[in-house]
């Protein structure tokens, strides 16, 4: 009988270890949060996205275009500085190659002094060989072609035309190609351009684009003088 008491701490003291968890077994449980439900700004695939994001922001591309004349260009990553007084022509300006359907922001200023020049989304595809314009800002600039209708974007109504150059020069070499343009109804030289949209209208009008080649922020002058300024993003 002098035993009796020692065996019941002894169960006692078994039933507590086994009703009580280990520290080890609830630290094996982990707390739910609200990111097992929604994907919140530090979960993996979010920070993936985040980091595809800025790797397609940085431009990667440099068109400098010149046939003579004062062309003074400066690019820099994602932004340039130009002056010109040329009479000749010239394509210059910053961005990405590939292009995409990516929505461009472009910011800062375009000055022109003398003669025509424009500001757009500028590009090319291949297969078909296409040349492109998006263009917010132009100046004493007259569109040569067929106009094929409007497409309404980022607050105003582009006009769209096609027009076919033959055998001029191009990135395949001197080639007959055809240019889509959307013009701007009411000039801007800082904004952003929902690029998907005009690809779809001008598909919408018969207009098809191939495999994208490169696509910058673009400053272009036939002759005169001016100065610009700009940024891109993407």
């Amino acid at each position: 009988m002098i035993y009796f008491p020692q065996l019941m701490v002894v169960l006692t003291a078994i039933h507590s270890a086994i009703a009580v968890p280990t520290g080890q077994t609830q630290a094996s449980v982990q707390k739910r949060g609200p990111h097992n439900f929604v994907m919140g700004p530090d979960h993996p695939l979010m920070m993936a996205r985040r980091n595809e994001s800025l790797f397609r922001r940085a431009t990667n591309y440099i068109q400098d275009y010149t046939t003579g004349g004062t062309v003074d260009f400066s690019p820099e990553s994602g932004e340039f500085s130009l002056s010109w007084d040329t009479t000749d022509d010239f394509v210059v300006g910053v961005g990405w190659n590939p292009g995409s359907t990516e929505p461009i922001t472009h910011s800062g200023s375009f000055n022109v002094e003398s003669g025509l020049a424009s500001l757009s989304v500028y590009g090319w595809t291949t297969n078909p060989l296409v040349e492109y314009y998006i263009i917010d800002e132009y100046v004493n600039m007259e569109q040569a072609g067929t106009q094929k209708g409007t497409v309404y974007s980022d607050g105003a109504t582009y006009t769209i035309w096609e027009n076919q150059r033959v055998n001029e020069p191009s990135i395949e070499g001197t080639s007959t190609f055809n240019q889509y343009i959307s013009i701007r109804e009411s000039n801007r030289a800082s904004g952003t351009i929902t690029v998907e949209n005009h690809f779809n209208a001008w598909a919408n009008v018969g207009l098809k684009l191939g495999t994208m080649d490169f696509q910058v922020i673009a400053v272009e002058s036939w002759d005169g003088s001016g100065n610009a300024q700009q940024t891109a993003t993407q």
